[in-house]
């Protein structure tokens, strides 16, 4: 008679593999839930061999730049309103010949750049025939003009200005559509700028002199919008 018994029978054998395999199952499933997790928070691992592990961040859509839309009450013919592309905003400007503090400036249809003759601020612009807005999607390098004592750099009325001037009956003032300004401020930050109209009430053309535009402003340093 055989006086020892084996530890574990044969359906104890059976019993012990089952759990090994749900262990092993188990184990798996967390690893392949952590890979998942670290994608969907928005990390990237990255790992070449005896190199240690790199994450990167994905970039958020909504970080990407966008316009501004604003309406400048231009009315007064014996003063100019100046607008901050920075700030977005008209602001007070006591000497405007010698203030870096505007980039714009607004009287009735003209409209004046702190640069060459009207400012210090070292601001030039260039206009983009025959495109829109949201196709401009880097500023130029160069031809980048200033305000000078024979001319605006935005001329008015002219085919290097942001409206057209219909005449009699009408006399209405419109902006040209696919045509577009870019800024250069004296820092190194660009701005592209759009004219959208020139009342008050745009849709039935009354109280002019409300010039209104929609600009992106980029201050990283770089050329892109």
């Amino acid at each position: 008679m055989n006086r020892y018994r084996p530890i574990f029978s044969s359906g104890s054998n059976k019993i012990l593999g089952h759990l090994i395999l749900i262990a092993l199952v188990a184990i798996l499933l967390l690893s392949c839930g952590t890979e998942a997790d670290k994608v969907e928070t928005g990390q990237n691992p990255v790992q070449d061999k005896g190199q240690p592990l790199i994450t990167t961040q994905l970039v958020a859509q909504d970080a990407l730049l966008t316009s501004i839309t604003v309406t400048v009450d231009a009315t007064k013919q014996d003063m100019w309103a100046y607008f901050s592309l920075k700030e977005g905003k008209v602001v007070e400007v006591a000497n405007p010949a010698d203030s870096k503090g505007w980039d714009l400036g607004f009287q009735r249809t003209k409209i004046k750049i702190n640069g060459g003759v009207s400012g210090p601020g070292g601001s030039g612009v260039t206009m983009l025939l025959d495109t829109k807005f949201d196709l401009v999607n880097k500023a130029p390098i160069a031809d980048y003009e200033v305000d000078t004592q024979n001319s605006l750099a935005i001329v008015p009325q002219s085919k290097k200005g942001w409206y057209v001037y219909t005449g009699a009956p009408t006399h209405w003032v419109l902006p040209i559509e696919n045509r577009v300004f870019v800024i250069k401020t004296g820092n190194g930050a660009f701005a592209k700028i759009q004219f959208l109209g020139y009342y008050k009430d745009n849709e039935n053309k009354t109280d002019p002199a409300y010039v209104k535009f929609k600009y992106i402003f980029q201050t990283d340093g770089s050329r892109n919008f």
